[in-house]
């Protein structure tokens, strides 16, 4: 299996959300595990097993302070009828499923569109492709977890929490895993705790298991249980991490297919024409979002888009929100200004964060060394 494009990873929101069936990935040879670090003492208040590198100047101690118409023949009868999401497509439930050339009528296309979807290559599903966001834009929202939820967890604030996703950024570097699975983690882990009171002593086994389910709905080889024991310092057993699984799993009812910051920020950056330090520049500012708590209030496609503002001002490309961004996102430069400045204020203090995870990633020359960039 080859690793897939963007938008082919993207083609899954066209099936139904995941079923209750086993999430078991059958695991390449054993390899060793990574970092060796349990955080349980600087959430609970007690000792760390951390190394000095790992602290950070004692942040990890320090927490406790803290469309239409029937089929006629081979046409299609098309008629008027409600937009379908935010892109204004009109598709009739009596025409989805249809694989023909006549299926292209139900959602018309520019040729800048084609040339942004690649229409030669049938991996990019250049047919398909505005159908999906379409969907993806409309059922976003079904996924967000409260943007105040932490006030419903007695024993859990969002310092704790930024200093465990700060952390999973570690552990996501280490195996080398995919940006979808990143993002996918911690929207599995707001959406849990958004259900479940945990006590901070378990909020690292929350970690751990959110970015294993994530790993094995987005990895070909995801790491294994005995991987993430070894991270926590053997924190918690295999025993644990799997009950926790299946206890996050039926809380979250199996609803482990949902769009995410990385499926808006791949469609986006294609439109938008981002070079590659572009392309990193973007991802950058969207992963400084993922500690800081207040950017819950934003949908995936709202940051996605706000970030590609944002990188454009900070590279002067001109326009900085150009007539095609607005027809794919739905959304003028106005309606993101105010989360890209917010963007901008989390960018402006990355250097002098105490969690530098992020940072330190997208400063290695892969990443086109962004997060050394100043502006």
């Amino acid at each position: 299996m080859s690793k897939a494009s963007g938008d082919v990873l993207l083609a899954r929101a066209m099936c139904p959300v995941a079923s209750t069936g086993s999430f078991a990935m059958q695991a390449p040879p054993p390899r060793p595990g990574v970092l060796g670090v349990s955080i349980a003492g600087g959430l609970s208040g007690g000792p760390a097993s951390n190394p000095p590198s790992m602290l950070r100047g004692g942040v990890l101690g320090d927490i406790t302070n803290v469309t239409t118409g029937p089929i006629q023949g081979s046409k299609l009868a098309v008629k008027p009828a409600a937009p379908f999401g935010a892109f204004g497509m009109h598709v009739d439930p009596e025409c989805q499923g249809i694989a023909n050339s006549d299926a292209m009528a139900l959602t018309p296309r520019c040729c800048e569109d084609i040339e942004i979807d690649d229409a030669d290559d049938p991996q990019q599903v250049g047919e398909y492709v505005c159908d999906i966001y379409g969907m993806m834009s409309d059922s976003q929202a079904n996924f967000l977890a409260a943007s105040n939820y932490l006030e419903g967890q007695p024993d859990i604030n969002a310092k704790m929490r930024a200093i465990l996703i700060d952390w999973l950024v570690e552990v996501h570097m280490k195996y080398k895993l995919k940006t979808e699975t990143l993002f996918l983690a911690v929207n599995i882990i707001d959406r849990f705790l958004e259900k479940k009171s945990m006590t901070r002593k378990k909020l690292q086994l929350v970690g751990v298991t959110g970015m294993l389910i994530a790993a094995k709905f987005e990895e070909i080889y995801p790491p294994e249980v005995r991987d993430f024991v070894y991270i926590t310092d053997k924190a918690y057993t295999k025993e644990e991490i799997l009950q926790m699984e299946v206890s996050m799993l039926t809380v979250l009812e199996f609803s482990i297919n949902c769009p995410t910051v990385a499926h808006f920020f791949e469609r986006y950056q294609r439109i938008n024409r981002c070079s590659e330090s572009h392309r990193h520049l973007l991802q950058y500012v969207l992963e400084l979002t993922l500690p800081d708590f207040k950017m819950l209030r934003y949908s995936p496609s709202h940051l996605a888009a706000a970030a590609t503002l944002l990188s454009n001002k900070l590279l002067k490309q001109h326009p900085a929100w150009t007539q095609s961004m607005i027809r794919h996102t739905q959304q003028t430069e106005q309606m993101v200004k105010a989360c890209a400045k917010e963007m901008c204020g989390l960018l402006d203090a990355a250097d002098r964060s105490p969690l530098q995870a992020v940072r330190k990633k997208f400063s290695q020359p892969k990443f086109s060394s962004v997060g050394k960039m100043t502006f």
